[in-house]
């Protein structure tokens, strides 16, 4: 745990929910995404230690093109966990519109 009580992956969690696109994170398709911490799981984030790419899997709302969407994800995500790569994995969209997906 970091020195304020909160595991780097929780950072991690903060800032893609803050992303206005964001409607919520995702495991994946066969739950795959995602930390496993003592007493807990957290889906939608798989942060490991070393240098292994962070994932990210997230339900989007399409109120902007996908890919500025996604480097914006990639930019907030990086300010948490430094220069590790970071895999963003788009499981859904969500429109305003009616028969939207999601």
């Amino acid at each position: 745990m970091t020195s304020q009580g909160e595991e780097p992956v929780d950072r991690v969690v903060r800032a893609v929910r803050e992303h206005p696109s964001v409607v919520r994170l995702d495991a994946g398709r066969y739950g795959d995404i995602a930390s496993h911490l003592p007493g807990r799981r957290v889906d939608g984030v798989r942060l490991t230690e070393g240098d292994a790419p962070v994932e990210v899997g997230v339900v989007l709302r399409l109120d902007r093109p996908l890919p500025e969407i996604v480097a914006d994800l990639r930019i907030r995500v990086a300010g948490v966990v430094g220069d590790r790569p970071v895999d963003v994995t788009v499981s859904d969209v969500v429109t305003d519109e009616p028969g939207g997906a999601g």
